[in-house]
């Protein structure tokens, strides 16, 4: 999570999780995180991807 989403949310700060789709809003996006057994809806600018960690590359996607 960003810096902005531990502080308005610090009960998910430090937890990792995958986006599995787009929320009812744009800006929204829903996570699972890791050990939850529901989504979590969550603005997009609280989330940031893992460091270290790849996604698939434009190279991938053809």
């Amino acid at each position: 999570m960003t810096a902005l989403g531990a502080a308005r949310c610090p009960n998910l700060a430090g937890r990792e999780g995958v986006v599995i789709g787009m929320g009812r809003y744009r800006s929204t996006v829903r996570v699972m995180f890791d050990g939850f057994r529901s989504a979590t809806s969550l603005h997009s600018t609280y989330i940031e991807p893992v460091a270290g960690e790849d996604g698939p590359s434009s190279q991938d996607r053809r």
